[in-house]
């Protein structure tokens, strides 16, 4: 038998995975959100609706496990045009949390991450988690050890 040399002709292409950011998952520009005081002044005067559309739609939640990260209703969630300053403030946590987690796992991946239990978390899942500015930060720190190869 003779083997032909199999030489395979692709058109080549160039991918990019766009990092993702708080002022992208936020909808709000990013010189608005690099200093802490203009920060306090978008928390105070409350995100808009689409901040937490888009947060909801990148993170994959539903109404009731936002609501429930929030302190509210999940009627309340899709009622709400403009969130107080509480909210506002977790919701830009927890699009801390997924830019951080997003750009490390990717979406489906840190999606996955989050549903199941870790050892180093006492055997609970991520997303009982962020019901707490704490547990956000746990889960920080739990990704950050990750990215650079701390053992657990």
């Amino acid at each position: 038998m003779k083997h032909k040399d199999a030489k395979v002709n692709e058109p080549t292409a160039e991918y990019q995975i766009s990092p993702v950011s708080i002022p992208v998952i936020l909808k709000v520009g990013a010189d608005r959100l690099k200093e802490p005081l203009s920060r306090l002044e978008i928390f105070r005067n409350g995100l808009p609706k689409k901040s937490f559309e888009s947060l909801k739609e990148l993170s994959g939640l539903d109404y009731n496990t936002l609501a429930n990260a929030l302190g509210v209703s999940s009627k309340t969630l899709q009622r709400k045009d403009t969130f107080d300053t509480i909210q506002s403030e977790k919701i830009y946590e927890l699009a801390d949390l997924y830019t951080i987690g997003v750009n490390y796992f990717g979406r489906e991946g840190f999606r996955r991450w989050m549903d199941r239990p870790l050892f180093s978390l006492g055997n609970r899942r991520p997303l009982d988690l962020i019901d707490v500015s704490e547990g956000i930060d746990l889960l920080k720190i739990e990704i950050m050890r990750l990215q650079h190869g701390v053992a657990i």
